[in-house]
């Protein structure tokens, strides 16, 4: 069994992903930190988990003692937690993203096989880079279009989301940075807030250096995601497709009239593809398991 603990428990991400570990048929969760719950049953303030765990503070002595931890902390928090840790490490936040094993098990599989860390990207950067990464050599520039539920701003509201939509950053988002290290292209994104509590979508706009077709590209993305959980559909997706589960859903595939653009959707939920069932894959495959152990869901 492999010894796994939480640090930071008690958010949207952080209770999901630990709901998905209590499950996980090779997991056995021994910690789970809150520093406003401490001492407080799990179970009396997550609802859907039936277990005897107990929110505590970080002990690091015995989360050194764990084989595995996830850090489901603040941007920022992460990484002096991280230094303190000898256990192989998930993080969640955005610390590391820029420097160490990034967690999209799609593209790095065999790396991180063989990570000690590993930088679980941001929910718009995995629906947006999952969107063009097969065609990134053909691209020449391109507009990502995000809407994410309210559950990607953390349990502190920011935005009067209720009944509404609202373009949040018009530039220089955060993600921005781990989606300029993984393309090689130049890039415009911009994320929105919506009123329903989960879900994702990307709707990219590639403009590319030659002319293709519609068919050779959903072919080429196909190939290219063949075993994981990124798959190609017919029509355009939306989110209720995705909803709980670890998919992502990609479609559209409407070529502009140039020939030299296309249209592409994808939707994850924010909350499992952009969170925290992708840290659980990327676990799964630091520890020589098939990366969709424990996430057994509807296509």
């Amino acid at each position: 069994m492999i010894k796994a603990g939480v640090v930071g428990a008690s958010g949207f991400a952080g209770s999901t992903l630990l709901k998905l570990l209590l499950k996980h048929q090779k997991v056995e969760v021994e910690a789970a930190t809150s520093t406003s719950l401490a001492g407080k049953k799990v179970a009396e303030e997550i609802s859907g988990i039936d277990c005897g765990l107990e929110f505590e503070k970080p002990d690091f002595e015995k989360l050194n003692e764990l084989d595995v931890v996830f850090l489901a902390v603040p941007h920022g928090k992460a990484k002096p937690i991280a230094e303190k840790l000898e256990c192989k490490v998930v993080d969640l936040s955005a610390d590391h993203r820029l420097s160490n094993t990034y967690g999209i098990p799609e593209i790095y599989r065999e790396q991180i096989k063989g990570a000690k860390l590993v930088a679980n990207p941001g929910c718009y950067a995995t629906a947006c880079i999952l969107a063009a990464f097969p065609l990134k050599g053909l691209v020449e520039d391109a507009v990502f279009d995000g809407i994410s539920g309210y559950s990607g701003g953390g349990k502190t509201p920011k935005y009067d989301f209720e009944e509404n939509i609202i373009a949040y950053r018009l530039t220089g988002h955060f993600h921005t940075r781990e989606m300029e290290q993984q393309f090689g292209f130049d890039f415009s994104f911009s994320p929105h807030v919506a009123s329903a509590f989960r879900g994702l979508m990307c709707t990219a706009h590639l403009k590319l250096k030659e002319e293709v077709g519609a068919e050779s590209v959903k072919e080429k993305f196909g190939k290219f995601y063949e075993g994981s959980f990124t798959k190609v559909v017919e029509g355009i997706p939306c989110t209720k497709d995705v909803l709980e589960t670890p998919y992502c859903h990609i479609g559209g595939f409407e070529v502009e009239k140039s020939g030299k653009g296309i249209v592409i959707v994808s939707v994850i939920d924010n909350l499992l593809k952009g969170a925290a069932s992708q840290a659980v894959e990327n676990m799964n495959l630091m520890f020589g398991l098939k990366h969709c152990k424990g996430l057994e869901a509807k296509n």
